[in-house]
């Protein structure tokens, strides 16, 4: 079974590098990336940008619906416009679900109930926290970048503005949605 068709691959590498970029811009007074830091910056992104889509995509793909990452490419303007003022605005796009599957003969429409779309909003979000969680215990810069970059992901996912993972969570079970975003804001404070 393949996990990523071509288009797939080359959305996931373009939102890879912008968010590369954005991870690693400082603004100012000391604008500009540091060419340096760039590789561990990818890393980063790669661990917690790609594992969150994952989680999306296996989750909704457990409930028989279709997925795929797509690329938005207005997210990805904002996101670099934004990152010139030192704001993180991480949305280069986002697994999208249809729930249908197609089988021997033709299609099958499936309907998403409130907890399948919760479960697989709550997918992503939960990913990132976990690893910022278990990052958060080492000792060094990298991991500091690691516990931050997971963090802040699980946290802007996280805001209730449709049609971010939050608005979808908050739909579904507000105590999780006030719990995960709580934890996350917790996790990018104490990392900053």
């Amino acid at each position: 079974m393949q996990i990523f068709s071509k288009e797939e691959i080359k959305d996931l590498i373009i939102s890879l590098a912008v968010l590369t970029l954005i991870f690693s811009f400082q603004p100012l007074p000391n604008a500009g990336i540091d060419y340096k830091m760039l590789p561990y910056f990818a890393i980063v992104v790669v661990v917690a940008f790609l594992f969150h889509e994952l989680a999306h995509k296996f989750i909704a793909r457990s409930f028989g619906c279709i997925s795929f990452y797509k690329i938005w490419p207005t997210g990805i303007f904002f996101g670099l416009i934004l990152m010139l003022i030192g704001i993180k605005f991480v949305a280069p796009g986002a697994v999208m679900i249809y729930p249908y599957f197609f089988g021997r003969w033709g299609y099958r429409v499936k309907s998403l109930t409130t907890s399948e779309n919760g479960l697989i909003a709550l997918s992503g979000p939960a990913t990132n926290l976990f690893f910022a969680i278990v990052f958060s215990f080492f000792q060094g810069w990298f991991f500091g970048i690691l516990t931050f970059v997971n963090a802040w992901l699980a946290f802007f996912n996280l805001l209730p503005v449709p049609p971010l993972d939050g608005s979808k969570i908050l739909e579904w079970k507000i105590w999780i949605w006030g719990l995960m975003i709580a934890v996350a804001g917790l996790l990018v404070a104490f990392t900053l």
